[in-house]
């Protein structure tokens, strides 16, 4: 009796490896795995055609043939994704922003699949707690502020069949410095940037698939933790000289790149600077994930 032996799903996680690797190495724009998504009935294709192989041909040349169609597609599908003509989409726009009003301290909260997200403090806001400009398509996104708490949530729906479609999110949210903050982004395939210099930040988590992250850090109060957590992840972080940090970085094979000293690794590294263990005003950084580069430096304006 002949095992049926099917390479799809060995050949899918090796495809999504290679994108991966790809948005890594920057050759993938991480803006352009929303793209994944129409690629979704070629899971249908591939499987059928393999049962076709499989009646048609007997023994190795029913491999070979099942292994063509499964490495075609396979290359077809990072071609798409890599060079592939651009999508129209019908994109709309969103303007958002609430007062200060008596909120002593603040949150945001960030949930959305693909997308491009860039958060920085604005001393010149005035009255305006923070203002939050999307450039979108698909379902429209929720933005509300709770001004008991503080806390603003930022969301776009998956809209039903809309997840089979692909969608631009680009967010710009300027925030007040008048009070501290604390920073959660929840998204997919993502490109994140923060500016941070002279916001008073309580925390930062960013939770992703694939993504790459460029924090700018100010002077921090107390021991400020920031976690980011994904499957491919990219980080890098700025800080003023004389500001203390640590770095822990763990997952599958690590890279990090601490003011000058370099560290590699399958599992975790670690690294602080001088002056971590004698102030309580510092960093303290956690990044977990598969394949992990991440890079921290001194190159912060001061704030």
């Amino acid at each position: 009796m002949v095992r049926y032996r099917s390479f799809f799903w060995p050949a899918l996680l090796i495809l999504a490896g290679v994108i991966a690797l790809l948005v890594n190495a920057n050759a993938i724009p991480v803006d352009r795995l929303y793209r994944l998504v129409d690629l979704w009935p070629l899971i249908l294709v591939v499987i059928g055609l393999e049962l076709i192989a499989r009646r048609a041909f007997q023994g190795t040349a029913s491999d070979v043939a099942s292994l063509l169609i499964v490495l075609l597609a396979a290359g077809g599908a990072v071609a798409y994704v890599a060079v592939g003509p651009p999508i129209s989409t019908a994109t709309q726009t969103l303007n958002k922003s609430d007062p200060v009003g008596h909120v002593s301290q603040a949150s945001v909260e960030v949930d959305v699949g693909a997308a491009a997200t860039t958060i920085r403090g604005n001393s010149e806001l005035g009255r305006d707690l923070y203002r939050a400009h999307i450039e979108y398509s698909g379902p429209r996104p929720d933005v509300g502020l709770d001004p008991s708490t503080g806390a603003l949530h930022i969301s776009q729906s998956s809209g039903g069949f809309l997840f089979f479609q692909s969608r631009r999110f680009v967010l710009d949210l300027q925030i007040n410095p008048v009070v501290p903050w604390k920073i959660t982004v929840n998204s997919g395939a993502a490109s994140e940037t923060l500016q941070l210099v002279g916001v008073t930040v309580g925390s930062i988590d960013l939770n992703t698939g694939a993504s790459r992250e460029d924090v700018t850090l100010g002077m921090p109060s107390g021991t400020v933790s920031i976690s980011v957590n994904g499957g491919a992840v990219t980080a890098h972080f700025h800080r003023s000289k004389g500001i203390e940090a640590s770095v822990q970085v763990s997952g599958g094979a690590v890279s990090l790149t601490a003011d000058g000293q370099q560290f590699h690794a399958v599992g975790s590294v670690g690294w602080q600077s001088n002056g971590y263990d004698s102030t309580t005003d510092r960093y303290q950084i956690d990044v977990n994930g598969g394949a992990c580069t991440v890079t921290m430096d001194t190159n912060a304006a001061s704030s």
